[in-house]
């Protein structure tokens, strides 16, 4: 499936979404849908509304971003990941698990995929239940920070040493 025909589906399915819940599909909605389909990898509300006001010639208020990406996350297009009070977003669509590595130092988010874990996980029988997708997130330092911390341990590791 090409990149047009994914974000056709995922244009239908909240236009579906929204018909089923009265809500109009707006041209501010719409504006919102074609910035987030225009982002690489996790985002901000913020970096959406700076998108939108330089790339697609449209502002919109605070409020408006925040209600539609809220919209967007119940129709199951996107994903709210919060982390050290910042929630950032990511276009799930059709992905109906994840495995991810959240940096606790710069919130930077992995995504990894893992077989066995996938399998195990899935593999989970519960009574009166009825899986339709899930969510793994490990949290951690990613490569960069953890060098960054070794470095620091290290200097005063050296300081400490020198004060003996």
């Amino acid at each position: 499936m090409g990149v047009i025909d994914k974000n056709d589906e995922m244009r239908q399915t909240l236009s579906d979404y929204m018909r089923l819940n009265n809500l109009r599909n707006t041209p501010e909605r719409s504006a919102l849908f074609d910035a987030v389909q225009s982002t690489e990898g996790s985002f901000t509300a913020e970096s959406i509304m700076e998108l939108l006001a330089k790339s697609h010639k449209f502002m919109v208020c605070r409020a408006t971003v925040y209600n539609g990406l809220g919209l967007m996350e119940e129709a199951g297009v996107i994903r709210k990941v919060c982390l050290n009070g910042v929630c950032r977003y990511e276009k799930c669509w059709k992905n109906r698990y994840s495995i991810r590595l959240v940096c606790s130092n710069c919130s930077s988010i992995s995504d990894v995929t893992d077989d066995k874990v996938r399998r195990q996980i899935e593999d989970m029988r519960k009574k009166r239940f009825v899986m339709t997708g899930w969510s793994l997130t490990v949290y951690g330092l990613c490569s960069k920070c953890a060098a960054a911390l070794r470095r620091r341990q290290k200097k005063l590791n050296k300081t400490d040493i020198k004060k003996k």
